[in-house]
């Protein structure tokens, strides 16, 4: 086996640590990156994921403030983005319309 193959499951020694963007920093700085264990529970519904790359900090506050207002079940990962139960899809598309205006 190559020195530079790396097995499935193998841990490697000294590898580089993911570079977060500073969106994502800002993110888990006011709390709303979730655990893991909540982004697996939010996307093992196989709900929808809403990409937040274009959204300022204080726009995703207000986003997840209003779907906590509305009971709908969700997280935010790494990437960012965020992800709804798939029960709650109707409903956070109901916020995102009420924020951002309905899609054209």
């Amino acid at each position: 086996m190559e020195d530079d193959e790396i097995l499935e499951g193998e841990l490697v020694d000294g590898e580089d640590e993911e570079v977060l963007s500073e969106q994502v920093q800002s993110l888990i700085s006011i709390g709303l990156v979730s655990e893991e264990i909540d982004i697996f529970d939010i996307a093992a519904t196989d709900g929808p994921a809403y990409e937040l790359d274009e959204l300022t900090i204080e726009q995703i506050a207000e986003l997840t403030s209003q779907l906590d207002a509305r009971g709908v079940r969700w997280a935010i990962d790494g990437n960012p983005q965020l992800l709804v139960h798939r029960n709650h899809e109707r409903k956070a598309d109901e916020v995102f319309d009420l924020i951002f205006g309905p899609d054209e």
